[in-house]
């Protein structure tokens, strides 16, 4: 089973218990580096550096067997993110499209390594 949304936000960190995954709207079945893919954009937005995550992804167990499936997916949330950032912004959400802009070029970032 895979989150399919890794991010800050769907993280929450409990000193004692550590980190605890919610909001699972988006679980499925699937493969590990969905999940390690869906997060390494959000490292770069923390201030990674894109070359740095790429190499994270390259070696991580996650994705290490599997490097077009996660170039693929990377490939479609940074398309999502593009696509969506450009539609006028929902009643209630309006940071949304500005994250949607930022999450879309730290995509673009990270995959210009990843393809290089």
């Amino acid at each position: 089973m895979v989150h399919g949304d890794l991010r800050a936000d769907n993280m929450v960190r409990d000193h004692q218990l550590g980190v605890t995954f919610v909001d699972w709207a988006h679980a499925s079945l699937g493969p590990a580096c969905i999940d390690a893919a869906s997060l390494a954009p959000q490292l770069i937005l923390a201030g990674h550096a894109p070359a740095d995550v790429a190499w994270l992804l390259r070696d991580h167990p996650a994705t290490t067997s599997s490097p077009e499936t996660t170039t693929a997916f990377l490939a479609a949330l940074t398309g999502h993110w593009h696509r969506n950032a450009r539609q006028p912004a929902p009643p209630g959400a309006p940071g949304l499209r500005p994250y949607q802009h930022r999450a879309a070029a730290a995509g673009l970032a990270l995959l210009s390594y990843r393809l290089s």
